[in-house]
């Protein structure tokens, strides 16, 4: 089995937990929860419990978009390096980029939840180690498209 596939496979649950345990824990939720968070992880901004699906069909909406932008090398709507331009390595580089969205959405999630429900006050550390990933996964694609600049300006 291919690693984009496993990586597909591996977002998609992910989505399904996100959608899961926003469903689970809606009924219980108090009336206004947190809805923003400043850098410190501090809650600065609420909103009525309906808000928090706001984060799954957000999350829905970019899975849907990375996996038909994969099927699609040549969309004028992707800026990634010529060398990702077929279907194989863009598969693997849109699932490599989603997988840590979906990690930030459903950590964002289940942390408003807990501190809507009291059980934490600010959001963890967590999420900059999942933010160190998804800019490690954009930085790989930017090294090589830099590298394939230098590349096309030496062979010129």
């Amino acid at each position: 089995m291919k690693i984009s596939s496993i990586l597909l496979i591996v977002n998609t649950l992910l989505l399904i937990a996100i959608w899961v345990f926003t469903g689970i824990k809606y009924a219980a939720l108090p009336e206004m929860v947190p809805t923003h968070f400043d850098f410190q992880g501090n809650v600065d901004g609420e909103s009525g419990k309906t808000a928090i699906w706001a984060l799954p069909c957000i999350a829905t909406f970019i899975s849907v978009l990375f996996v038909g932008l994969s099927r699609y090398p040549n969309s004028t709507l992707l800026n990634v390096p010529k060398s990702f331009r077929n279907k194989e390595t863009l598969e693997l580089y849109m699932f490599s980029l989603q997988f840590p969205v979906m990690l930030l959405f459903l950590d964002i999630i289940i942390e408003s939840v807990r501190v809507a429900e009291g059980k934490q006050t600010e959001l963890s550390n967590v999420i900059f180690f999942i933010l160190g990933l998804l800019f490690t996964v954009i930085g790989v694609g930017l090294v090589k498209s830099i590298q394939e600049r230098f590349t096309k300006k030496s062979n010129d």
